[in-house]
């Protein structure tokens, strides 16, 4: 079989062609301001936080067609903590779509490809390995790793020093940002909060002991903590920190019925913060 060719212009064209995710959530990002090629998000909160609900959304917001307000644009998931929900994505879809007929779920999900790994040798790897998608697949727009710190205690049990725990992380940065300036795709990834809710003495207790590698940053009573390597930090551009709460409901008027309510807050570069439920047919907004 012969060699397929072509021109590096041709390269350059094919590859430049990939969907703009400008418009991927207005909510999240504000009106115009989404994220651009090159780009990367992260969003940083305890497990319970609709972390990769939010993935799941924005997930069926890039693969669902144009005429029903989605992007037509491919998708990599990665996932590492095991969350990934074939059948809660099929279930936003059918929501969206309004319809349960599957040829039209399968047009969806045929722009989706899902990768499962279990160490951070094997991120590695799998990222490496994820270049011929990239190279080949121009509708590929947004690459999704859930949770990028999946392995950090993992690797911190396997060796005493600092380089040698981050070591898989500098690794993963490295082809990631070759990713985001070659290919000009986004990305966005997880990273679980290594700190629960706490009481304020023993809150205030812990940090005054954290390690050194533990950078504390608090925005508008939004904590954040900060384990990752510097590589990783460098090349995040919007940081959200999620979290958790409880209302009252007030339009049913039964002031005893309790409504769970997620916020999404930007800390880098620093922004507004966004609202929302939990549903069956997927994320709502809350004031919208």
């Amino acid at each position: 079989m012969a060699a397929s060719r072509e021109s590096g212009a041709q390269l350059l064209a094919r590859l430049g062609s990939r969907p703009s995710l400008t418009q991927l959530e207005t909510s999240l990002f504000s009106a115009d301001a989404g994220p651009k090629p090159g780009d990367a998000v992260e969003f940083y909160g305890p497990e319970g936080t609709a972390k990769t609900e939010m993935l799941l959304h924005l997930t069926a917001r890039c693969i669902l067609p144009a005429s029903l307000g989605g992007l037509e644009a491919g998708v990599v998931f990665i996932d590492t903590d095991f969350h990934f929900d074939i059948l809660r994505l099929v279930a936003i879809l059918e929501g969206r779509l309004d319809t349960t007929d599957e040829d039209r779920v399968k047009d969806c999900l045929r722009r989706l490809y899902i990768v499962r790994c279990n160490s951070s040798e094997q991120l590695v790897i799998t990222l490496h390995s994820l270049e011929h998608i990239l190279a080949s697949t121009p509708d590929v727009a947004l690459l999704i790793v859930d949770s990028i710190s999946a392995f950090y205690w993992l690797d911190r049990s396997t060796d005493d020093s600092i380089s040698g725990q981050e070591l898989n992380q500098r690794r993963c940065v490295d082809v990631l940002s070759r990713y985001l300036t070659d290919y000009g795709i986004v990305l966005i990834a997880t990273k679980q909060a290594i700190f629960g809710q706490k009481s304020r003495k023993s809150q205030q207790k812990e940090d005054t002991t954290l390690s050194p590698k533990v950078e504390k940053t608090k925005v508008e009573n939004v904590e954040h903590y900060e384990y990752m390597c510097h590589a990783w930090q460098n090349m995040i551009k919007y940081r959200y920190v999620f979290s958790r709460a409880t209302k009252q409901e007030e339009s049913t008027g039964d002031s005893g019925k309790e409504m769970t309510t997620y916020s999404a807050t930007m800390i880098k570069p620093g922004g507004h913060t966004c609202e929302f439920i939990v549903t069956e047919r997927g994320i709502s907004f809350i004031g919208l």
